[in-house]
C-alpha cells in the first residue's frame, strides 16, 4: 500500500514539474497586461500559440494560478474559467463546455437558448473576468478545412452579452478561428509562440539542459546520470525532439519502472526501456540511450530526425466537387 502510495507521489511530481523558459516569460508578460487592461476595457484577447507537446496547456494553468474561485458573501467568485473546446464542436456543445466550467450541476438540460442565458447569468454571478478558450484550433473542421460557423458564433454571442477578456490556447488554425469572429478579432492583442527546443540554438538549449535539471531535482531521491551534462542533454534531445510533454513523459516512464523494480537508480537501461515504451518513433531511427549510441556521429542527420519528431502529416488536397470540375471543363 505504501509501495503505491510512493510510486503515486513520484508520478505526481514528475507530471507536475515545471520551468518558466524565457517564452513562458514572455506569455506571463503579455497576460499580465490581458488581466489589468481587460478590466479598462470591454475585454482582450490573447492566444498562446504552438505546435502540439510544448506545454501550451500546462503554461496556461500556470499562468492561472493566482485566478482561482472562492467562496464569496454572495456565493461562488470565479476570476478566470478553463474550458476546454470539445472536438468538432457545436454551438451548443461550446455552451455545455462553459456551463461545466462554471460548475452547472446539468450541463446538458435545456435548448440553446436557454443554455446560453444560463452562461451569461453564471459568469455575471461569479464575476468572471477571464475565460481560457483551449484547443481552439477544434473549431477548423479537418475534413473540410473551413471554420466550424455555429461553434465561433456562440462565443461570439457570449461575449456580446458578457463582454470580457478571452485567453486562448491551441494550435496554428487558432489565429483563423480569431480572425474570422469579430468579438474575437476585435480584442485581439498579442500572440505568444511557444516553440519547441532547438539543440542548433545555444540559448535553446541552454533552457533544455535547465529543464532536465528541474527533473534531476524532482527525482533526486533516485541515482541518475549527470543529465545537465552535454553528452547526456543530447541524448535527450535526440529521443524526444525538444517536446516537453515528450521529456516529461520519459521522466514519467522511466520512474514507474524503477519502482516497478524497487530500483533507486535509474540509468541509460531504464531511460531506453521508458523510451522504447513510450513513443511510437522510437521503432525507427536512433536509439539514443543505447549503449552503442555514437554522439557527434552524422550529427546534422540525428537532428534533423530529431526535429521532424511529432510534425503533424502534410494535409491532404481536398478533392474539387465533380459538378463543379466538370463545369469548368467546358468553360461555365
Amino acid at each position: 500500500m505504501n509501495r503505491r502510495a510512493d510510486k503515486d507521489e513520484v508520478g505526481s511530481k514528475v507530471s507536475s514539474t515545471f520551468i518558466v523558459t524565457s517564452d513562458c516569460a514572455n506569455a506571463k508578460s503579455s497576460f499580465d497586461l490581458l488581466v489589468a487592461l481587460g478590466r479598462l476595457t470591454s475585454g482582450l484577447c490573447m492566444l498562446i500559440c504552438g505546435e502540439s507537446g510544448v506545454g501550451k496547456s500546462t503554461l496556461v494553468k500556470w499562468l492561472m494560478r493566482d485566478l482561482g474561485g472562492r467562496r464569496g458573501g454572495e456565493g461562488k467568485i470565479s476570476p478566470a474559467i478553463y474550458v476546454e473546446i470539445p472536438t468538432a464542436p457545436t454551438a451548443i456543445a461550446v455552451f455545455e463546455a462553459l456551463l461545466t466550467a462554471l460548475g452547472d450541476p446539468r450541463p446538458s438540460k435545456g435548448t440553446r437558448p436557454t443554455k446560453k442565458r444560463r452562461v451569461v447569468k453564471m459568469l455575471g454571478e461569479q464575476q468572471v473576468r477571464l475565460i481560457v478558450l483551449d484547443d481552439l484550433q477544434h473549431i477548423v473542421d479537418r475534413s473540410s478545412d473551413r471554420i466550424l460557423f455555429d461553434a465561433s458564433e456562440a462565443i461570439k454571442e457570449v461575449l456580446i452579452d458578457y463582454p470580457v477578456s478571452v485567453l486562448c490556447a491551441g494550435l496554428a488554425d487558432s489565429m483563423r478561428v480569431i480572425k474570422s469572429n469579430e468579438q474575437l478579432s476585435r480584442r485581439y492583442m498579442a500572440t505568444v509562440h511557444i516553440k519547441r527546443f532547438n539543440w542548433r540554438s545555444v540559448r535553446s538549449r541552454r533552457s533544455f539542459v535547465r529543464v532536465l535539471g528541474a527533473f534531476e531535482h524532482t527525482l533526486d531521491s533516485y541515482d541518475l546520470p549527470e543529465l545537465q551534462s552535454e553528452e547526456v542533454a543530447y541524448r535527450f534531445f535526440i529521443a524526444t525532439g525538444g517536446i516537453m510533454d515528450f521529456v516529461s513523459k520519459i521522466f514519467l516512464f522511466a520512474a514507474t519502472i524503477a519502482e516497478a523494480r524497487r530500483s533507486k537508480v535509474i540509468g541509460f537501461e531504464i531511460f531506453h526501456e521508458a523510451w522504447r515504451r513510450a513513443f511510437l518513433h522510437s521503432e525507427c531511427g536512433d536509439a539514443p540511450f543505447a549503449n552503442d549510441f555514437v554522439i557527434g556521429e552524422n550529427q546534422e542527420e540525428q537532428l534533423k530526425r530529431a526535429l521532424s519528431i511529432n510534425l503533424p502529416p502534410p494535409r491532404q488536397r481536398l478533392r474539387k466537387d465533380k459538378a463543379k470540375s466538370r463545369l469548368q471543363e467546358i468553360g461555365l
